[in-house]
């Protein structure tokens, strides 16, 4: 996974995700947003990270969320829902609210992401069938949206 070649924005080209990180190149991403409505309240869904996760293992994270590698569009991120939560989707499902840069420094691991981020509002009242296929994934929690905000 290290070795994934990411399209970089600071000048023409690629790099491997561990230069990326390593230098703080700036790279796509796709995050991804699970929202429910049950009983007239709004949850949203977290992913707890699997625990040998080499970055924020045991930590809550968006509902689903990955790199681009640099031989894709920010479509075919839609595979990361698949991948990490077992749920097959498509582009047409999801509600792009645009792209935000993000940076997180910490020692020498420097994250800068032009993440696109996008919504799936689950049918109402009704729970996906999440299957984590790896252990990138441990769970999912949901937290109603007003707790969350207070957060």
């Amino acid at each position: 996974m290290e070795n994934e070649l990411l399209k970089v924005f600071d000048s023409e080209g690629t790099a491997s995700r561990a230069e990326v990180h390593k230098r703080g190149l700036w790279h796509e991403t796709f995050h991804c947003w699970f929202l429910s409505k049950e009983d007239g309240r709004i949850f949203i869904h977290f992913q707890l990270r699997g625990p040998d996760k080499k970055n924020f293992a045991n930590m809550l994270d968006i509902t689903a969320a990955g790199h681009l590698s640099s031989d894709e569009s920010v479509k075919d991120g839609v595979r990361e829902i698949k991948e990490e939560l077992g749920i097959s989707l498509t582009l047409n499902d999801l509600i792009y609210t645009g792209s935000v840069q993000d940076e997180i420094i910490i020692d020498d691991f420097i994250d800068k992401e032009l993440c696109h981020v996008f919504i799936y509002k689950i049918p109402e009242n009704t729970t996906p069938d999440y299957v984590f296929i790896d252990d990138e994934v441990s769970d999912i929690f949901k937290i109603e949206l007003p707790v969350f905000e207070k957060l």
